[in-house]
């Protein structure tokens, strides 16, 4: 008798395991790309910012360096502050008298002043100069000098006797003190005071015009 056996067939089923998907490693080309827009944003701020530090280089420079046309202003500024230049004064004493009789009647009086002689340049700004083309150079002519003011600025009555019947007035007293002041002044021309006051005013202007910028002042 045969058996009929069935005989199941034992299917090995095997449990298939789900596949992982393996993490990509970030690629060298992208870190090189990355690192390469850092560098490039990086070239461009400095870049911009040595362009602004030029920039402003230059216009500092401009600044700072007056141009040619810029010291013309500068002289006639300097120039406009000093206008009336007094470079000497001259202090100056005298003694006057006056006498006048008529019949047996008479007066006198003595009298002793001071005077001040002030000589110098009346405007400055009426000069003629002139600044080479690098604006290092300046070349300025003064007007001569000539006197400024001679003024009284002290007198006293030594000794005065007066007579009703011939007085001595006081604008006689003022008019010979203006006659004595007139040959005091003659004087000191003679004595070359306004040679003196042209030296001295050449060496203020020289002075307040290298304290301005210039390298090297000619006054003539």
């Amino acid at each position: 008798m045969e058996k009929d056996t069935n005989i199941e067939e034992k299917k090995d089923y095997k449990t298939k395991k789900p596949r992982t998907k393996k993490r990509e490693r970030p690629s060298r080309n992208r870190t090189n790309n990355f690192a390469s827009k850092l560098l490039t944003k990086a070239l461009i701020f400095i870049i911009l910012v040595l362009i602004a530090l030029f920039a402003a280089y230059v216009g500092w420079t401009k600044i700072s360096k007056p141009t040619v046309e810029n010291k013309y202003l500068i002289v006639d500024q300097q120039l406009s502050f000093c206008q009336e230049l007094v470079t000497l004064k001259y202090r100056y004493s005298d003694i006057v008298s006056i006498k006048k009789s008529a019949a047996f009647s008479s007066s006198h009086s003595i009298v002793k002043y001071s005077g001040i002689i002030r000589a110098g340049i009346a405007d400055i700004t009426y000069v003629d100069f002139d600044i080479s083309p690098n604006g290092k150079t300046l070349r300025i002519t003064l007007p001569d000098a000539e006197i400024l003011g001679n003024e009284i600025v002290s007198q006293e009555v030594f000794d005065e006797k007066q007579s009703i019947f011939v007085p001595i007035t006081f604008q006689e007293v003022m008019d010979e003190i203006e006659n004595s002041k007139k040959e005091a002044l003659e004087e000191i021309i003679a004595d070359g005071v306004l040679d003196d006051a042209k030296e001295y005013a050449k060496k203020i202007v020289k002075q307040i015009m290298l304290a301005a910028g210039f390298e090297e002042v000619l006054v003539y």
